[in-house]
């Protein structure tokens, strides 16, 4: 499975679409670490960002795979929503009869986030730092221990933050807690 195939399951799981590449970046970010696929993950802004999943992203849009819409929100930013079009979802079909055991893990990704943070960007962003952080540490961490060790990335991470991506990691199957 490549990247872009990658990103067109992750959407093919939401036929409603998903709301902002923020989420879609993190989404990838968690299925690509449960496949063990490097798809170019670096420390960003808002968390784990790679230019081949948004210029895949970018390319499904400009082939008529992928619709991406605007809305303004409240705070006068622009949200984008992508979804697949009818031509997505045939190639979608085509990706999830090639690599079925991959499209299942990232179908239970998504629709574990969706349920549990409902694919909201900023959880998506907390689960998706705490774990990065994790593994370029490569060591278990207590919450203070994390909240620091994100500092090095230039992320500014919150107890309630931490507690919240370490609660999803855990139930994606990423990471084990110590009681």
């Amino acid at each position: 499975m490549d990247i872009l195939e990658l990103v067109l399951a992750i959407l093919s799981i939401c036929p409603e679409g998903i709301d902002g590449r923020t989420a879609i970046q993190k989404l990838g970010y968690l299925a690509s670490v449960k496949l063990k696929m490097d798809a170019g993950y670096e420390a960003d802004l808002y968390g784990p960002f790679s230019s081949i999943v948004a210029s895949n992203l970018q390319t499904l849009v400009e082939l008529d795979f992928v619709v991406e819409s605007a809305r303004r929100t409240s705070r006068n930013r622009t949200m984008y929503n992508y979804y697949l079009t009818g031509d997505g979802q045939e190639f979608a079909k085509k990706i999830r009869r090639k690599f079925p055991r991959e499209c299942s893990t990232i179908s239970s990704i998504v629709k574990k986030c969706n349920r549990i943070v409902n694919c909201n960007f900023r959880s998506l962003s907390w689960a998706a730092k705490v774990h990065f952080v994790l593994k370029k540490n490569d060591k278990a961490m207590t919450y203070n221990e994390a909240i620091k060790a994100s500092e090095l990335f230039g992320w500014d991470l919150q107890q309630n933050e931490v507690e919240a991506g370490v609660r999803l990691l855990t139930a994606l199957g990423l990471i084990q807690t110590r009681n």
